[in-house]
């Protein structure tokens, strides 16, 4: 197996990679802001107020149009936490197929595209003959698939739809 770095450096390269990521992460979280409906709820009403009318300001003078009020307003209780007995009964309720097709989406990465990815390497070492150092040549090319797919695939559940989308890229 060929070695592009010595092992002491190479784990605190990767170390030193998540480290980057993690700042990123926390960099974006700082500067997003939270939804209004999230605001509100948590009792912060102002602030999604303030919110709310900036993002209307600013389309307002991007499109050069005054925003027509609207027709219907939606009623938000402000509570401190959702519990998730009430999150439970709202999804099977209310979005019954949704829920299951969620649930059917989770089942089957945790436990069918999970299962082979965490075992790659011991099946292609047993099953293929594999040479057990260059197994992680393998996993890199499926580290550049999964970042790749959903910027590739990504556009096309605003083109195709999002029901195909789904069936067709869960079938593949």
């Amino acid at each position: 197996m060929i070695n592009f770095l010595p092992t002491e450096l190479g784990w605190r390269l990767a170390f030193a990679v998540g480290v980057a990521l993690g700042l990123v992460i926390l960099l974006v979280r700082r500067n997003v802001p939270e939804s209004p409906r999230w605001l509100f709820i948590h009792g912060r009403d102002q602030e999604a107020d303030t919110l709310v009318e900036g993002i209307e300001q600013e389309v307002e003078r991007e499109t050069g149009a005054r925003l027509d009020q609207p027709d219907q307003y939606l009623t938000i209780r402000q509570r401190h936490s959702i519990g998730f007995g009430t999150i439970a009964r709202t999804m099977v309720r209310s979005y019954p197929k949704r829920t299951v097709l969620g649930f059917s989406l989770f089942v089957g990465q945790a436990f069918l595209y999970n299962a082979i990815t965490f075992g790659f390497a011991q099946i292609l070492e047993t099953f293929f003959g594999t040479p057990s150092g260059s197994t992680g040549y393998y996993f890199a090319v499926i580290a550049v698939g999964n970042l790749l797919g959903p910027l590739l695939l990504g556009p096309l559940f605003d083109t195709v739809g999002r029901k195909p989308m789904i069936a067709g890229t869960y079938r593949t």
